[in-house]
């Protein structure tokens, strides 16, 4: 579990990424056919690769398109789309060679042409693409042939395989786009399922592509995501067998669920981690030493078990999880918090006792829910007056995220994790639009850039 804001006045933490599933889903050989039933707790917030900003996103946008590369459990990447790939000497050219007789869902032809009109479509800085920061080093995206493209950099970028991998570097249909088609309305790619349908808060239905480049890949005849906020009804639908899969378990609920016949424990401490969020341009959330009085008043053992049934790790110091190499074993804080430090900060910081301030959570994520009592309770001990504001998304998106419209929120990063940028460029870089919290500076986004020059 979580929070952050920005280097020392930072406190992140990783959650367990919990899953139930069938015997039948995780038997050592695959069996074919079949619909799996999967549930996810929210909305996405679009299925165009360039607009779909979240989570919930990018496990739809997985399952419809294809990317350059992939990457397996161990975030290290293998060939996608691309069969082939290769670094020039001097660091600054990429190029891919792709899969022959790759086709999109409507027939046509996927390309290097379609390979360049993707990326050319993200790069702009006014593109509105939500990771901005995971391109800006790209100058030019050339078609060598059809099956060969470059991509050319203006300078080293370390975690570039990585981006190939994300989803918002999806491949998109050039000709069908041009045409004017709407992939938030009808996603089309190249991905293992084909987008049938999306019947908002009830779920998304998809069939097996047919011509998928990967042999003998994927087992399923059709899946569907059932949206399922409600942590009761979900718990219920696992241990009825109506839902087989899902990433999400209500904590409280575990114990019981995975008791049931045929039911793998599948859990791990995953690559989800929340992190709060204070605005520098909101009132006294502007003073350093206020956001490090926050900080340190946080009990974060208390948000482990009380949000999430001691299925989390607090992250005590910096951004970046013990498992990843880039992991720096700072130690700043403390997991039951620091109240007295942290009415000495507020205090040498001039604010008074009982200073307004707003905690905007999303209600239909169960965890920022539960965490929301607890640190309204923390912020009360070093004397704000703490008021919870909820709201569904995806209207969170648009009038709390997009326009950076609160005091604190709390938000959650999920991805691979597999290069440290993607902890810090993404939601610091003063270029990327997840850096809601309106803080970022020159100095850091040099350091970062200094930073992804680097590879292992």
């Amino acid at each position: 579990m979580g929070m952050k804001n920005y280097a020392w006045l930072s406190l992140v933490g990783v959650i367990g990424m919990v899953m139930g599933l069938p015997n039948t889903v995780s038997a050592q050989e695959g069996k074919y056919g079949g619909t799996l039933v999967a549930a996810f707790s929210a909305d996405p917030g679009g299925f165009d690769p360039a607009r779909g900003p979240s989570g919930m996103s990018h496990v739809v946008i997985e399952q419809i398109y294809g990317t350059l590369l992939n990457l397996d459990a161990d975030a290290q990447p293998y060939a996608g789309l691309a069969e082939s790939w290769s670094q020039s000497d001097d660091g600054l050219t990429w190029t891919f060679k792709l899969r022959e007789g790759l086709t999109f869902h409507n027939g046509e032809a996927l390309t290097a042409e379609d390979v360049v009109y993707t990326f050319e479509r993200i790069m702009p800085e006014d593109s509105g693409y939500a990771y901005l920061s995971q391109v800006e080093t790209i100058t030019e995206v050339v078609a060598v042939d059809d099956l060969t493209v470059e991509f050319r950099l203006k300078r080293v970028t370390g975690p570039f395989e990585i981006y190939m991998a994300f989803p918002g570097s999806s491949i998109v249909p050039k000709d069908l786009l041009e045409s004017g088609h709407d992939l938030n309305a009808e996603p089309v790619g190249s991905g293992p399922f084909k987008f049938v349908s999306y019947t908002p808060r009830d779920s998304i239905q998809f069939l097996r592509n047919e011509n998928y480049y990967e042999e003998g890949r994927p087992y399923f005849d059709a899946m569907t995501y059932r949206i399922v906020a409600d942590p009761t009804a979900l718990s219920n639908g696992l241990k009825s067998g109506e839902i087989l899969f899902s990433n999400e378990v209500p904590p409280k609920d575990w114990s019981a669920i995975i008791a049931q016949s045929g039911m793998v424990d599948a859990s791990l401490e995953g690559s989800r981690y929340y992190w709060m969020i204070p605005n520098h341009e909101n009132g006294p959330l502007g003073n350093k030493l206020v956001r490090q009085a926050i900080a340190h008043s946080l009990n974060r053992q208390a948000i482990v078990q009380g949000a999430f049934f001691g299925q989390a790790t607090p992250i005590l110091g910096g951004v970046i999880p013990q498992w990843n190499w880039g992991y720096a074993g700072l130690e700043v804080f403390k997991p039951e918090g620091d109240i007295e430090k942290a009415k000495a900060l507020l205090a040498e910081a001039g604010v008074a006792p009982g200073t307004p301030i707003s905690l905007t959570m999303v209600s239909s994520w169960p965890p920022m829910m539960s965490m929301a009592p607890i640190i309204q309770a923390n912020l009360a001990q070093i004397g704000f007056t703490a008021e919870i504001k909820t709201m569904e998304v995806p209207r969170y998106w648009d009038e709390v995220w997009g326009p950076s419209k609160f005091d604190i929120t709390v938000m959650y990063w999920l991805s691979p994790l597999a290069d440290p940028d993607d902890f810090v460029s993404n939601t610091y870089a003063t270029s990327s639009s997840v850096s809601v919290h309106l803080g970022g500076t020159e100095e850091m986004d040099n350091l970062m850039i200094a930073a992804s020059l680097l590879s292992l």
